[in-house]
Formats: C-alpha cells, structure tokens, sequence
C-alpha cells in the first residue's frame, strides 16, 4: 500500500518524530571527536588518504589552512555559525511506504508492516515494523531500523521506542555513522525527562577500513561504559572511558566531561606539547582555552624550559560581521643568556636577557569588494622565532604588511607596505632588505569588445628604501672589493667590473601604466592569428644614501641619483598559429607551428634606472613566446623580435599522451635589452643586477629551448625541458623530472643542470638531483626516503682570503629516512632528517656552516588530535669546538 503527498494525520506524524529525535539525540556522541579537549574552532582535518601522482613528505603536515600567525598554526577568522540539528516541523508533508498498513480498532494501534519506508522532511525512516500506540502515547520501530538524515548521518537499531512527547524513551543497538567516516555505537540509549540522554557501553572510532574485518580490532577506539548527554547544560558527561588501540588498553580515564556538538567552543584544556633544544632545554606547554564570548576568546599557553625558564604565550582573537583581528604575544627572560653564545665566546642575536614578539593580524570587508587588512611583526630579535619553535614549517621570514584590496569581476587592485623581515640563520643583516611605502597594483580587462578584442589597463607604482646596499661579487677568488669606503688590504683593489648590484642603498620611486589590446581571429582555413597593440608609461625616481659608494663604475645610477627619468615602450606584433590535425588508428597527432613578430623602439635609461623586480629571468619553453621576458616592471623589452617554434602533441588511444615543442627567439633589429647584463660588452651602461646576461637570449640567435612531455597514465609521468647553445648545441640548462608507481614501490626524482653563468656570479656549473621513494612492506606501513645530491656546486664559502676550492663534488645537501603507519583514522611516524651546511657557526672569528640533524615523531588521530615532536640533535653528531 502506499500513500503519497498527503498530508498526514496525527498518528503518522507520530510515527516519524520519535525517530528523528532519536537521531539527534545520538548525535550528541560526536562530541568524542574533540577527543579530550573542548573544541577551539579547528576545522575537520582533510581526508589522510591522497590518491596523488606524487609522493607526500610525510614529515609536512598536508590540506591545512595557510595560517597567517607567524607562531600559531590554528588562528582561524571569526566569527563562524555554530552548527545545528535540523527539527522536524509538525503538518509537513510525509510519505509512507509498506507492504501493509493496519488500524487495529481495538487496541488503537496504527502499524506500518513489511519494508516500512518513510520519508519525511529529507529524512528516510526504514523498518520492518513501525507501530503507533495511541492509548500509550508510545511509537516503536523495530527490525533493521535505519533513519538517514539529511546531513548524510546514518542511523542503525534493532529496536527504538518514545513517547508521544518524546520525553522518556529507548533505542537499542545503536550504530551511527557520519558523511565524514565517524562511527559511533552503544548498546541501549535510553531518554528521560526530556532533556537527558544515556548510552550504556558507548564505543567511537573513525576507522572506517577496520568495518571490512571485523575479526580485527579497530586501529583506536574510544569505550565508555556511559555517557549521559544533557541538554540544557549542552555538557556530555564520561564515564569509565578508555582509550584503546589495536585492541590494547591505552588510557582510563574515571571520569570527563566535554562540550555538545552544539557548542562551537568551550573553555578548558588544550593538548600540551613538548619542544626544546640544547640551548633552551626541554620545554612543557599546557595550553588553556577560555571561551569569554561567541565571538572573542583568550588562549593563554604558558610554557616552562629547564635551561631558560617561564615563557607565557597568549593569543586573543575578536571576530566581526565585517572581520576579525587577532593578536599574540610571547615572551622570556633568559635564565641563561650565554647559551646562545657561540664557542669562540662571540654572542649570537639570541644573547640577550629579555626576548619576544607581539604579533597582530586583522583583515576587514569595507564592501562586497573591499577589503582591508595587516600582519604586523614586533620582535626582540631575529632568531626569537627559531630558537623557541615558534615559526611555522618553512617560515623564513617575519614581514610586517598593511593591505588595502579590491576584486571585480574582471579586475584586482592591491595597495600595501611592507617591512621585510628574514628570519633564517643567514639573515644577519636585514638592512639590505627593503621597505616598501607603498606598492600599488591594479588591472582590469574591459568588459565590451574594443574593435572585436579585449583591452586591457595595467597599474604598477612603487616606493621602497633600503638601509643598506646588496652587493655581491661574480668572481669571489679575485681579491677585490664593492665598497670604496672601507678599508682595503694589500693587494685588494676596487674593481667595480666585478660588483654585482642585488639592491641599491636610499630611496627609490617608479609609476608605470600600461594599456593592451589583442585579438583572436581563425580563418576558414583554421589558421590562427593574435593580433596585439599595446603602449606602456615609466616615470622613476631614485636617491642613493652612500653617494654611490658600493656602486662601483655603475655610474649611470650614481649619476642619475636624485634625478626623474621616463620611458615610454609602445609595442605592435601578431602571433600565428596553423595547428594540423592527423587522426589515424594509433591516435590523434596535432602539429601546430607557432610564428611572432614583435615591433617596438629601443630600450631607452637602460642602466639608469634601478632594477629591483624583474632580477629573475629564465628563458625556455614555458617564455618563448611572452611579449616581454622580463619577469617584472623595472625593466621592458625593446627592439624587434621574432619567436618561432613547433608544438607536436599526439594522444594515444590507450589515453597516453607525448607532448614536444622547439623553438628559438631572433633580434631582429634594435637595442637588444638582454644584452644590456654584461659590463664586457656594453660597458657602464649595464644593468645593474645584469639581468639578460647568461641567459640564452643576450645576442642576436638565442639559444633553442624544447621540451618532451610523456604521460603515460595516472601512475607515470615523465618530462625534460632544456636550452641549448645556437651554435655548438651545448646544454645550457637542463631539467629532468619523472614519476612513478610501481607496485608497492612509488619513487619520483628531478634532475637539473645549469652551465656556468660568470656574468651573475656562477662561475662554475651547477647540477644536481632530488628523489624521493616510499614502499609499502606491509598493509599501512611504509619506509620513506628523500634525499637531495649534487654532482656538482659552486663552494659560497671560497674566496680569494682561504685555499678552498671554488668547485665542490658529489655532496649530500639534504636526506630524509623515516617509517610511517598511515590508514584512515591514525598516522604514526619516526622521521630523521640531516640538513647539510644548513647552520652558521662563527668559529675563531671565522664564519663556516654545519650540518643540522633533527628527530620528529608524528601521532595523529583523525578527528581527536595531533601530536608533534621535535628535537634538533646536531650536537650530538657534530659538537661544537670549545
């Protein structure tokens, strides 16, 4: 019989609501995935098992928000809606599905019999019997109960029955799962009064392959002989709790207590933490939570190290409708100062007695499109961050940045300043850093047609000043110096030819705008042409502090200093393409000749004007056929251009694919800009930071560039891509990259080759290669290795003052051993990781490097936490000299 899209009486309506509340109710037991802590708005962790092409450092914590505290991983925006259980409303409709359904006058009972399905307001109620008492005021579901809720939840139980108030009631053999992989059983739930829920032997986990055999115990479970939920307090209560795993007793726990899933955030505990190192100790953090108000909240992490002492950490975070700000602070007074005191007795930065930082970010909507924001540093000292592990993995640096930002549909605009801060062993001194006051950018692509194109409007403005000039030699074994102000040994002498200019030292100022059109029109024949026009605007500005005392014959700067220079680049090309199509039985193969004509004047104030942003250039495949190479604002190719090249792809049917492309790049006519990077060739009119030098493009025929693409399928790829010399074919640069998986054996490795480049200080070739393997020995357990070789280097520590050799063979710069369990609910990982020459010591007044060794051990359970140790142990492998 079935009954559809009616409207249903008093008695079916009864049927489905106990149900549901039942649902709910059971819900409350995902409250163990806070584990031991009260929540403290984290998000879900991501799913752990990736099924990715390329092999995961397992010692780098992946799919994690990018989190802007340079000390905390977990700073979240506020505020955020806390979840909630969707109700059922009275009268909606409800449809009912059954074999039979019945009315049995004398006992006023309404029975639904036989595959009872009932859908009601999203949600199904599945049974082999559902029954109405009407003088009891009592529902009963009974056989193969299953309720799926329309938050994905699903609802298993023999048995279920409340009242009509749902007040008092039972649910026997419970079995829920979650979307999310949770699942969480109990023997009998049991209501009473409306408000108070209890599971009798309750038992969570979120392994979900540990369902598959269930001779096996899961990978962890939580087991609680009761758990009484209340909802008026919104607590749920723990009683007899162990924690086990493998099926082993862990940890009892006689008795918690934690937040409902209704609340967001709770004060209370954290999980503590344990870091430290030789010069500060071992150090205990116990984090705690305090929840003032839904949308602002203190977290106050004292800690204690046995060699330096108290340290407090307190976080505060206050979140709006329109934003949020936060604001952390940390510090120390030094029991022991001189720990941080190098063995020939010179101090190091960290040699001081108080040490800290006050670190505040903020970002505000002002519209639908307008945003403001900040990410403020305040710190004692440059290495507060490393020594006490409050950086983030991979921080190298501590800006300060105030941002103004815009986004249309078809435009940005970004306003900032920035205060660069380096934070790393290198970073000694930061006032070759610049800052800038501000920078300004803004694009926009029209949205009407111009001419049958696109026009498009670019903005760059920027003003920066920097302490101190970034001066570096090309050839460090010649006896020489940058600076003519500081004193010079016998047999020094000032060669400015061989200065290298990173960074000028003052002030500097450019305003550039740019307008372009381009075009795309296929021919009946499938040709291709791009039109472009484009006209773009320059107007600097620059002061040196030292009056050109680190510049050497770089004279075009020193004489320009405090003077305005413009420059004005219109530029006019069409790009061709006449791609060919071949369908035959092995495949599909698409051979597309690429031909582009660029017309512009010549590069004008080349030398003039600072180059700050456009110091990086790599010319292969991936720029062959860019308008303008230069990898920034401060400078502009000039002069006529023709680039041609040849792209073959051809797909396979077995879905493989092979991808090829040749070409090269012609001076046709003009001043050649990239020629403009070598002082031997033009003189002081060079650029510089000599970008254009060594790279392929610096005279009339550039070098070739290609690239070979394989993908074979979605467990192999392989790719090279290289330039090479116009006249002798040599490789020039050279990069290799495969990756695999074969069986239980995945590996992918990268190998890379740059020739020498004397002009930007590489007077040595450089080559090198990076691989990475795992295997599986056994179901969930793998070894993982990781290791970076070079063949060949250029030695930084030589210079013409010691005997080492410039040219440095077959060194190991990096290696990473570990053994991971990785399944669905846990990861547990031992990791030992050697970084070469990655520490600066000072030794005798003389500065060298050494080898840096760290342990890590990794514990995570997915949904109640992780934990993660870390201990540097380079002492105990290379101790220092005393």
């Amino acid at each position: 019989m079935r009954l559809a899209s009616i409207r249903p009486p008093a008695s079916s309506t009864r049927i489905a609501r106990p149900a549901l509340t039942a649902t709910a109710s059971a819900l409350t037991l995902l409250v163990a995935a806070g584990g031991f802590a009260p929540a403290r708005a984290q998000p879900v962790p991501a799913d752990p098992i990736e099924r990715r092409l390329f092999i995961q450092d397992p010692t780098v914590i992946q799919n994690q928000s990018t989190a802007r505290s340079p000390m905390s991983p977990s700073l979240e925006q506020l505020p955020a809606t806390a979840p909630t259980f969707t109700t059922t409303q009275r009268g909606s409709p409800m449809q009912v599905n059954a074999n039979q359904l019945v009315y049995d006058e004398r006992t006023s009972r309404v029975s639904a019999r036989g595959r009872v399905q009932i859908y009601y307001d999203g949600r199904t109620i599945e049974a082999d019997l559902v029954t109405y008492d009407q003088r009891a005021n009592r529902v009963r579901a009974t056989g193969n109960v299953r309720i799926t809720e329309p938050s994905g939840v699903i609802a298993h139980a023999q048995d279920l029955e409340f009242d009509q108030n749902f007040a008092d009631g039972f649910v026997r053999s419970l079995n829920l799962e979650t979307p999310d992989r949770r699942f969480i059983g109990a023997a009998n739930v049991t209501r009473e009064n409306g408000e108070t829920t209890i599971f009798d032997r309750a038992a969570y986990t979120a392994c979900d392959s540990c369902r598959a055999d269930q001779t096996k115990p899961p990978t962890w479970v939580i087991k609680s002989k009761r758990i009484i939920h209340r909802e008026s307090e919104r607590m749920i209560y723990f009683e007899d709790a162990r924690f086990e795993m493998f099926g082993l007793p862990i940890a009892y726990m006689p008795y918690m207590q934690a937040p409902d899933p209704t609340v967001r955030k709770a004060s209370g505990f954290l999980m503590p933490g344990v870091a430290g190192s030789n010069r500060t100790g071992i150090g205990i953090e116990v984090p705690y939570f305090w929840n003032i108000q839904a949308n602002y909240d203190l977290l106050i992490a004292p800690r204690y190290y046995i060699r330096q002492g108290f340290m407090p950490v307190v976080e505060w975070r206050h979140g709006f409708e329109s934003g949020y700000y936060t604001i952390r602070g940390a510090g120390i007074f030094q029991q022991d100062r001189n720990a941080f005191t190098y063995s020939d007795g010179t101090p190091e930065v960290g040699n001081r007695s108080f040490r800290g930082i006050i670190h505040t970010t903020g970002m505000f909507r002002l519209t639908e499109r307008w945003s403001v924001g900040w990410d403020l540093n305040l710190m004692s000292d440059t290495a507060f961050l490393r020594d006490y592990s409050l950086m983030l993995p991979g921080q190298t640096e501590a800006n300060s940045r105030l941002f103004l930002r815009g986004q249309g549909e078809r435009s940005w605009f970004d306003l900032s300043t920035t205060r660069y801060v380096g934070i790393t062993a290198t970073d000694t001194d930061n006032k070759v850093l610049p800052v800038t006051h501000p920078v300004l950018d803004y694009f926009r692509v029209y949205d009407r047609s111009v001419v049958g194109g696109e026009l498009s409007w670019r903005t760059s403005i920027v003003s920066m000043s920097r302490e101190a000039a970034d001066v570096s030699v090309r050839n460090p074994l010649v006896p020489i110096t940058c600076n003519r102000l500081q004193p010079r040994a016998p047999g020094v002498n000032l060669d400015p030819s061989n200065c290298l200019v990173n960074g000028i030292d003052g002030t500097y100022s450019r305003a550039s705008a740019e307008v372009a059109w381009r075009r795309r029109i296929t021919d009946a024949l499938g040709q291709v042409w791009e039109p472009f026009v484009s006209v773009r605007g320059d107007v600097t500005y620059h002061h040196l502090k030292d009056n050109a005392a680190v510049l050497g014959s770089f004279d075009r700067l020193a004489t320009g200093s405090g003077q305005q220079h413009t420059r004005v680049m219109p530029t006019v090309g069409m790009t061709y393409r006449y791609p060919w199509i071949a369908g035959t039985e092995y495949g599909t193969t698409v051979i597309e000749p690429i031909v582009q004509f660029i017309a512009r004047p010549n590069e004008t104030n080349i030398g003039r004007i600072p180059n700050e942003d456009a110091q990086s250039l790599v010319f292969d495949d991936t720029s062959l056929f860019q308008v303008s190479k230069f990898s920034g604002w401060d400078r502009v190719e000039g002069g006529g251009r023709l680039n041609y090249g040849l792209n073959l792809t051809h797909r396979f049917v077995n879905g493989s694919s092979v991808n090829v492309l040749f070409g090269q790049s012609r001076h046709l006519f003009g001043v050649n800009s990239f020629a403009y990077g070598d002082p031997a060739v033009v003189g002081t009119g060079v650029d510089m930071a000599s970008a254009g030098a060594n790279s392929g493009l610096d005279k009339p025929r550039s070098d070739y560039v290609a690239r070979f693409m394989y993908q074979m399928d979605s467990n192999f790829r392989f790719s090279a891509r290289g330039r090479f010399d116009e006249r002798s074919f040599a490789v020039q640069r050279a990069e290799v990259d495969a990756t695999g998986r074969f069986g239980n054996v995945a590996v992918t490795g990268t190998y890379a080759y740059l020739a020498p480049q004397p002009v930007l200080g590489y007077i040595v070739p450089r080559s090198g290669v990076g691989a990475a393997m795992s295997y599986t020995v056994a179901t969930n357990w793998t070894l993982y290795g990781a290791a970076r070789f070079s063949f060949e280097r250029q030695n930084l520590a030589a210079n013409f003052t010691n005997t080492l050799p410039i040219t440095e063979r077959n060194k190991i710069e990096g290696l990473t051993l570990g053994v991971n369990y990785l399944d669905d609910a846990m990861q547990l990982g031992f990791y030992y990781s050697r970084d070469f020459a990655a520490e600066v010591v000072t030794l005798n007044n003389v500065t060298t490097t050494r080898d840096v060794h760290r342990f890590m051990f990794r514990f995570n359970l997915r949904t109640i936490g992780e934990l993660t140790l870390s201990q540097n142990v380079s002492n105990w492998f290379n101790p220092p000299a005393q």
